[in-house]
C-alpha cells in the first residue's frame, strides 16, 4: 500500500504470501511523482532507486544489512514512515480483515478499501 504523509491512500495491491515486496515496488510506485518516498528495508534496490529517481522522487530507504555499501538517508523524513505502520494497524482492527475470512481476493480487497473508507472518514472528523 503507498500512502501520502496525511493518510491517503495512493496505491494498494494484494499479492501472495510468498512474493517478496521489492517484486512490485516498481508497479506500486508508479503513479508517485516528485516526493520523498520512505519505504523499509524490504524495497532496498539500486535498480528501484533509479526508477524513483527516475520520476524525480527522493528514495528514503535504509539499506540491507548485508550492503556493501552504506546507504545515506535522510532519517527525519524515515520517522514519517511510523504513520504507515499506525495505519495498517487501524486496518486490522477489522476483524474481516485482520483475520482474512474472505478467501476470494476481490472482496477481500473490497473490505480493505471499506476499511480504509472508515479511517478517512474518521480522520475528516477528528
Amino acid at each position: 500500500m503507498a500512502l501520502t504523509a496525511d493518510g491517503h491512500v495512493v496505491e494498494a495491491m494484494l499479492t501472495a504470501g510468498n512474493v517478496a515486496d521489492i517484486t512490485v515496488a516498481d508497479e506500486l510506485t508508479e503513479d508517485v511523482y516528485g516526493c520523498a518516498v520512505a519505504e523499509d528495508m524490504g524495497y532496498d534496490s539500486d535498480a528501484h532507486r533509479a526508477v524513483l529517481r527516475s520520476r524525480n522522487c527522493t528514495p528514503v530507504i535504509p539499506g540491507r544489512r548485508n550492503r556493501k555499501v552504506e546507504i545515506i538517508y535522510d532519517k527525519q523524513i524515515y520517522k514519517l514512515r511510523k504513520r504507515i505502520e499506525i495505519y495498517f494497524g487501524k486496518l486490522k482492527e477489522n476483524k474481516r480483515v485482520a483475520l482474512r475470512f474472505d478467501k476470494e481476493d476481490a472482496t477481500f480487497l473490497t473490505f480493505i478499501a471499506l476499511a480504509a473508507i472508515k479511517i478517512l472518514l474518521t480522520l475528516k472528523i477528528s
